[in-house]
């Protein structure tokens, strides 16, 4: 009631990443040499999430030098769409290194699970990740993100495709 109208706009987001997250899903089916459809009987009785996440400001923040937020992990879940923030703070690991991640204006950041991972039999590795305050970024930081599940019966077994010797 306090904000007249939230539910169809929070429902109608909701809808649109999880349309996002399906197209991307079947990019990589593509890529896998699979068939475009290959995770559309996973998803429609998945849990697809959507989250809004507050990190306090820096006088709040965890005490060290890195003032990590989420520790280095990857998301169990097939994919993660990370579509907004109000500042600075996710990073992603690239070659050992912290990379910091932002999406261009407009744009989504997607992470790659390990449920993922696992399908691919490790072709799509998943996305390790943290967040970490940002001491230039006056105040909270808010992040609204997104993940997809696919449905609780799924067997995880790798793709054919994606077995080979290498893998």
């Amino acid at each position: 009631a306090a904000v007249p109208g939230i539910t169809e706009v929070l429902m109608l987001f909701h809808e649109r990443i999880y349309d996002l997250q399906r197209r991307f899903l079947r990019i990589i089916a593509v890529g896998l040499g699979a068939h475009e459809d290959l995770f559309e009987s996973m998803l429609p009785y998945g849990s697809t999430l959507t989250r809004a996440i507050r990190y306090p400001p820096m006088p709040e923040a965890p005490a060290g030098e890195e003032h990590v937020w989420a520790g280095e992990h990857a998301d169990i879940n097939l994919i993660t769409a990370l579509p907004r923030a109000t500042a600075r703070g996710l990073q992603v690991k690239v070659d050992g290194d912290w990379v910091d991640a932002v999406p261009p204006e407009g744009r989504v950041i997607m992470n790659t699970g390990i449920m993922l991972e696992h399908l691919t039999n490790g072709v799509v590795p998943q996305g390790i990740h943290r967040v970490v305050a940002d001491p230039d970024q006056p105040g909270d930081r808010y992040s609204v993100v997104q993940f997809c599940h696919p449905t609780p019966w799924t067997i995880l077994n790798p793709v054919p495709s994606c077995i080979s010797t290498a893998h």
